[in-house]
């Protein structure tokens, strides 16, 4: 009866961490709610160090807005335009400057932090402000 209890334990224990820990996955359709009408803002980081930032305003009409700033960047933002649409379950974008487009999923990391994921490759710490977010320059 003991063995039975300990193991009635152990599995309870199991099935409330895997529920625990699974984090929400966010399709296309449900990327392209949280980010139309808001900024999106990721960092690329080395050794620590936040060496490449940026900022992505989603309109409505399929355009994205785009502001790049690198480490080694001495005056302001750079500005870019882009657009966005979903494909086939995804988060679609085209930006063609220096930027990674492509099509990718969102993974909920904590209020208003997703991971990007998508060809093989994750972005963390990817921060939504509501509305049309500017840097400080």
């Amino acid at each position: 009866m003991k063995q039975i209890l300990t193991y009635s334990v152990l599995a309870l224990l199991f099935s409330i961490s895997s529920v625990a820990f699974s984090q929400e996955i966010l399709d296309g359709e449900q990327i392209g709610e949280l980010l139309v009408g808001n900024t999106l803002q990721a960092d690329y980081r080395e050794a620590g160090e936040c060496r490449h930032t940026f900022y992505e305003y989603f309109s409505d009409d399929g355009k994205i807005y785009g502001q790049d700033k690198r480490a080694e960047q001495v005056s302001g933002y750079t500005r870019y335009l882009g657009t966005w649409e979903v494909k086939d379950g995804e988060f679609c974008t085209n930006v063609g400057y220096g930027h990674r487009g492509g099509c990718s999923v969102f993974e909920k990391a904590g209020e208003n932090v997703y991971v990007r994921k998508f060809d093989g490759f994750e972005i963390d710490r990817v921060k939504v402000h509501e509305g049309r977010y500017r840097p400080c320059m």
